[in-house]
């Protein structure tokens, strides 16, 4: 059995038994550390492999939790409430998919973040269906343990299809893409599908999270699930590992977040403006993250952890 299989499995078998030890803290801790995981990890999907800055990733997961929290509160099965979280945020890739992809660089990346703003601004004057500024709030309840182990799921489920895709047609189809579209579709790369599947999955995850994060916290507002820290923060994860790189959206989401936290409780005004630093050092002095600075490239190669296309 190779080194990687081993390092993984061992993790993957702590992270199983953990909240056994029945420490509240830490397994909070780990949640909201899965969540921005999957956010960096699923952005990353069409960022680093191929090519588009989607700065308005954070509304399909705004859009799972509040597709979640309306119809689980008008009766739907909690199940069924789930799915349809996840399925919004699809529809939503599959509606925006055409017209975004007519932009590229910067025009694509502004064009996203608007989106952000938008839906803030639709979920405030939505009051009927999203309770606006007050916030929408679902039936209580203790979610700790079940949370933890949906989160973990859907983490590795999407480092799972990104290490698939690496090694699939697919993947292949969104390199080239990321290199250069042109010469990708005059050599027949189906281009606009590529790029809305790559999208679309992305989307998918993000809404499921959504879904699940209303289910655990049992409210929600705009703020909080379209705000610009929380757009921001999975970006500069992504940015600060390494994006392209399956390990490095998981590296910089852990190094991140521990410095956020650590942030929080000493300088609390200043923990937002260090996602926007982040963004602007890495970009400036950093361009291609952490994983690939040659120690720690090395390091990673060494147990078989660095994989890209």
């Amino acid at each position: 059995m190779s080194t990687n299989r081993i390092i993984l499995g061992l993790v993957l078998l702590l992270l199983l038994i953990f909240p056994a030890f029945n420490m509240p803290y830490p397994n909070t801790f780990l949640i909201i550390l899965f969540l921005y995981i999957l956010l960096a990890q699923s952005i990353d999907l069409l960022m680093g492999y191929a090519g588009y800055i989607n700065m308005g990733h954070i509304c399909f997961f705004g859009i799972g939790a509040y597709t979640f929290g309306i119809l689980w509160n008008k009766g739907l099965h909690l199940y069924i409430s789930f799915v349809a979280g996840g399925v919004a945020a699809v529809l939503f890739a599959l509606l925006i998919s055409f017209p975004f992809f007519r932009l590229r660089g910067h025009y694509f990346a502004l064009a996203t973040f608007a989106l952000v703003k938008l839906m803030e601004h639709l979920t405030l004057n939505l009051p009927s269906l999203t309770q606006g500024s007050d916030g929408l709030m679902v039936l209580q309840g203790n979610r700790m343990i079940p949370m933890y182990y949906l989160s973990l799921f859907l983490v590795v489920a999407v480092i799972g299809v990104t290490y698939y895709i690496t090694r699939s047609r697919l993947g292949l189809a969104m390199a080239s893409v990321r290199e250069q579209e042109q010469i990708a579709s005059d050599f027949g790369v189906p281009v606009q599908r590529t790029k809305t599947t790559a999208m679309v999955i992305a989307a998918a995850f993000a809404g499921l999270m959504g879904s699940f994060y209303t289910w655990y916290t049992i409210f929600i507002n705009p703020e909080m699930v379209f705000g610009i820290e929380i757009a921001l923060m999975p970006l500069a994860m992504a940015m600060l590992g390494g994006s392209g790189v399956i390990i490095g959206p998981v590296i910089g989401a852990i190094f991140l977040f521990i410095v956020e936290e650590t942030l929080w409780t000493r300088m609390a005004y200043l923990h937002t403006a260090a996602y926007g630093l982040v963004i602007l050092l890495v970009g400036l002095f950093m361009p291609g993250g952490l994983v690939r600075l040659r120690p720690f490239r090395r390091a990673l190669m060494r147990v078989g952890l660095y994989q890209e296309i």
